[in-house]
């Protein structure tokens, strides 16, 4: 039963790595193997740290407490995520309603060299690189912790926060001028949402 909890654990909290690969395809920047392996296992260590904190204040609390305060923490975190989008595009509807704004945080600085008059390198600096693996580690530390509060266990979280980091980030920045990748793109603190209100509601009744 942990495979299919563990399976939306990593795909949400590796919907920010897709964002991030879309944006520097469009921009023509590629990002090599040995990259995307560091950066997927720099947020495999943000993934494995907050899990563990979370086993930690199991140990402390009561256990139904636990697994019932980690599941409400997934639904509050996904319905912020959802409000957060609605809002964003509300927002941004009225300002310019031709103009649809991207959902994740992590990719507005991203975007904001998308439009500079500076033309980008062809392949991440080492500094990119880092800059990046800490952004999309430091993501995934509230969605770890209360994952694991709600029963999820260590090693099926790490497998597949690691295999869907390095998957989308690979897939976005290869196919980045895919018109279907990019409307996923804007709908991924939606579907970010939605996984973690499903992922919440699963560990609350199992």
């Amino acid at each position: 039963m942990q495979f299919f909890p563990s399976l939306l654990f990593g795909i949400s909290a590796s919907l920010d790595a897709l964002l991030v690969g879309i944006s520097y395809g469009l921009r023509g920047v590629r990002i090599k193997s040995l990259q995307n392996l560091f950066i997927s296992l720099v947020s495999l260590l943000g993934t494995c740290l907050s899990v563990c904190l979370g086993s930690r204040l199991l140990l402390i609390l009561p256990a139904s407490l636990a697994d019932r305060t980690g599941s409400i923490i997934l639904m509050l975190l996904g319905t912020y995520y959802i409000a957060k989008w609605t809002f964003g595009v509300l927002t941004c509807r009225k300002a310019h309603p031709a103009e649809i704004p991207h959902s994740a945080d992590v990719n507005q600085s991203v975007n904001t060299e998308i439009t500079s008059a500076e033309k980008p390198p062809l392949i991440l600096t080492a500094a990119e690189t880092l800059v990046l693996s800490l952004t999309l580690s430091v993501n995934n530390i509230g969605i770890g912790l209360s994952a694991s509060m709600a029963g999820l266990f260590l090693l099926p979280a790490a497998v597949m926060t690691f295999l869907c980091s390095a998957l989308f980030l690979f897939s976005g920045n290869r196919l980045g001028q895919s018109r279907l990748l990019r409307l996923i793109g804007y709908a991924a603190d939606p579907l970010s949402g939605l996984l973690l209100i499903g992922l919440g509601i699963i560990q609350l009744i199992f």
